[in-house]
């Protein structure tokens, strides 16, 4: 089977796709229990509104929802659109890693996991505007386990620390200057976890790209919604954005610029 899947990218790419599909369903999950505290393995699937258990065919990623319309089954709540949304987004995300890396390796899962954590704290962070531990700090022990798999754990080891360092160091330099809290701790673990995945080289793109996004959609946040400059923004999904952006072409974009720089 995986020597069939090497030789045809788009059947590996299909197969992820559909996995992750699942796995989007379950990220869901994630997204709603995990800051609430509660188990993400029990009890079973129900609605948030009523507390009714789900039937199989009601958990069908994508279609369920469009069968049903986007209300529950037995009460008629509203079933919120973020729960297609994030199926969508991971089964997408993990087919294009299946035909961007095209084979079955050590490559593809690392993606795999890293993509899925990230789109997991991404939604967390949108509805409660926290990056919780019981993902950040598991997902740099990760990252640290696949560098010293293929050989990268200095990169990674260096990265880890970067990019907790560098995010500390930011945020006491505002407070500081400003007397307030300019960004959570939460932010430096994410940075530090993707540091922990892809090594120290990432970082400079990472800030400077999530930076320049969470700037644009910040700025332009404010300007519609007419609120102060003390309102906050989540930042993490700016970094999981820049982190999937490098983990798919870094090496094509450090190319470029030492292209240009020469």
């Amino acid at each position: 089977m995986i020597e069939i899947l090497s030789l045809h990218p788009w059947l590996l790419a299909i197969n992820c796709a559909v996995l992750g599909l699942i796995v989007g369903s379950f990220a869901n999950v994630c997204v709603y229990r995990i800051p609430r505290g509660e188990s993400i393995a029990f009890p079973g699937s129900h609605c948030p509104s009523c507390g009714h258990d789900l039937a199989w065919y009601d958990n069908i990623p994508l279609l369920a929802w469009l069968l049903l319309r986007g209300h529950c089954r037995y009460c008629q709540g509203k079933i919120h659109w973020r729960y297609p949304l994030l199926e969508a987004l991971v089964g997408l995300s993990w087919g294009y890693l299946g035909w961007h890396i095209g084979q079955p390796s050590l490559a593809l899962a690392e993606g795999i996991i890293l993509f899925t954590m990230l789109w997991i704290l991404t939604g967390i962070d949108l509805e409660t505007m926290l990056l919780p531990d019981i993902l950040t700090l598991p997902g740099i022990a990760i990252g640290l386990g696949f560098a010293a798999i293929d050989g990268s754990w200095p990169d990674a080891a260096i990265g880890a620390v970067a990019g907790y360092s560098f995010f500390w160091i930011v945020a006491r330099l505002f407070l500081f200057t400003t007397g307030k809290e300019g960004m959570g701790y939460g932010d430096f673990k994410l940075l530090s976890m993707l540091g922990a995945f892809m090594g120290w080289q990432a970082l400079p793109f990472i800030v400077f790209f999530s930076s320049v996004i969470g700037a644009v959609v910040g700025a332009a946040s404010l300007a519609l919604a007419r609120k102060g400059m003390g309102t906050q923004i989540p930042f993490g999904p700016f970094l999981a954005l820049a982190g999937m952006v490098w983990f798919l072409w870094g090496d094509a974009i450090l190319r470029t610029y030492l292209h240009y720089l020469r």
